[in-house]
């Protein structure tokens, strides 16, 4: 069976390719585990990869909490050092008439905020500096 390939893009989007060469364009987050969450016609794909940037990220025990689809800003809930406990909620988006809460994926501080009540935020556009619990002296 053929294979999908995938490249990620300097702008946020990624590249897919079908295995028959047709090129399609989507919007993707990584997620808390590392997987990447992918919407592409439709269809939400879970992509199990870790890119270099955040393997560096996480190497020094910092992480970046991105936009997971396009939505609004609706509450900022932290503020730049504040220590927060892993599952702790961040931040409020709307989508689609949705709430969604942006959750700490481990202990440490809030670094900076990157969004106010109000944005608008594109997938991929990053929110929340945290930095790593055990980094944190």
């Amino acid at each position: 069976m053929a294979e999908w390939q995938v490249e990620h893009r300097a702008d946020g989007t990624w590249r897919l390719t079908r295995p028959d060469g047709t090129p399609r364009t989507a919007h993707a987050v990584t997620g808390p585990d590392d997987a990447v969450w992918v919407h592409l016609e439709g269809e939400v794909l879970r992509v199990p990869a870790e890119t270099e940037a955040r393997a560096r990220s996480h190497a020094h025990g910092h992480a970046t909490l991105e936009a997971p689809m396009p939505a609004q800003v609706t509450a900022v809930l932290v503020q730049p050092g504040d220590d927060v406990a892993a599952g702790t909620t961040l931040l409020l988006l709307e989508a689609m008439k949705m709430e969604l809460p942006l959750k700490a994926p481990t202990a440490g501080r809030v670094e900076a905020i990157h969004c106010a009540p109000g944005d608008r935020v594109a997938p991929g556009r990053p929110l929340v500096d945290l930095v790593d619990g055990e980094a944190v002296t």
